[in-house]
């Protein structure tokens, strides 16, 4: 037996049993026609070496087992948005501000915290492995069973806008901005309150914002409502014209100079408890309101980057007449 009739009887090897013949007699003849036309070629039998050479541009046996078996992917090309869209939202919305708060409260109260934030990378490390892990075993399980998701089948042509000047925005972007900033509105105008938290690491606490969020109130207000409008504004009309995109750039300036303002202030959170406490107050203190600085600093890089973009991506004037 020469080294194309074992590679075929190893590639039957790793088929399961009502596959196995159709596919070695389909393998069999592609190799017998294509080494015919070699040795014609070369006017001689193939050498055992030059098989080999053949044999390794086919791949192993088990990829080339792998590529007759019915399901050649873990999750399919029909749930792969869904899937990739689960996996953002999990770790951009879950596992980091889970990560960046949990570290900072218990770096506020733990007696040691040289390694607190090691662990708390740890913890997230962790956190994503599982969180990523479980996300795609839903998927996988869902394409194993042919679930399709039929949430977008309903949709109708003929509500797709004309092609206009400016730049596409997706709809899912415009409305989870929307949703985000309409949230956090209803938070700062006090519709939705925070849970009290009364005790901290068995420390009576209480926490008070630093008069900078009141001189600053309006001027975030006004930030945060204007977002929603232009968010409204490409969800109804998902082409980024130059008028909503010069809003849009007036509105970062604003903000970025709302975080500048808010970063000057250099402390947001007072932290209040009994004396007997100090020690454990001072280090809370200051964890809590270097984990707002960091998340500062965060929110203004974000910002100018999306500044940046809208001038680099600003629609042309259009000329009169055109």
């Amino acid at each position: 037996m020469d080294l194309i009739d074992r590679y075929i009887v190893a590639v039957g090897r790793h088929l399961p049993a009502p596959l196995q013949l159709d596919v070695v007699e389909e393998l069999s003849d592609s190799f017998r026609s294509e080494v015919e036309d070699l040795t014609q070629k070369a006017g001689r039998p193939l050498t055992e070496g030059e098989q080999a050479e053949l044999l390794k541009k086919h791949g192993h046996p088990w990829l080339m087992a792998s590529r007759y078996l019915p399901q050649q992917h873990l999750i399919g090309p029909s749930l792969y948005p869904y899937y990739r869209r689960a996996l953002v939202m999990v770790l951009f919305w879950v596992v980091l501000p889970i990560t960046l708060i949990g570290g900072a409260v218990t770096a506020a109260y733990a007696p040691d915290t040289g390694y607190t934030w090691v662990r708390a990378l740890g913890a997230a490390w962790n956190g994503t492995i599982y969180s990523v892990g479980i996300v795609t075993i839903v998927f996988a399980v869902l394409e194993h069973q042919r679930v399709r998701i039929t949430a977008l089948d309903n949709w109708q042509p003929s509500t797709l806008p004309e092609p206009q000047d400016g730049r596409p925005v997706p709809r899912g972007e415009s409305l989870f901005a929307l949703i985000a900033n309409i949230t956090f509105l209803f938070f700062w105008t006090g519709l939705i309150g925070l849970p009290a938290v009364a005790e901290l690491g068995a420390m009576p606490v209480r926490f008070v914002p630093e008069p900078v969020w009141s001189v600053l109130y309006f001027p975030i207000l006004v930030s945060v409502a204007l977002t929603i409008a232009l968010s409204l504004a490409d969800l109804l009309r998902p082409w980024r014209t130059r008028v909503v995109s010069i809003a849009r750039i007036v509105n970062a300036l604003a903000f970025a100079g709302i975080v500048i303002a808010l970063l000057r202030a250099r402390h947001w959170i007072g932290v209040l408890a009994e004396p007997e406490f100090a020690d454990r107050m001072a280090r809370a203190d200051y964890w809590i309101n270097t984990s707002i600085g960091w998340t500062l600093i965060v929110v203004l890089g974000v910002t100018l980057f999306d500044l940046i973009y809208e001038l680099r991506t600003l629609p042309a004037r259009r000329e009169v007449g055109a």
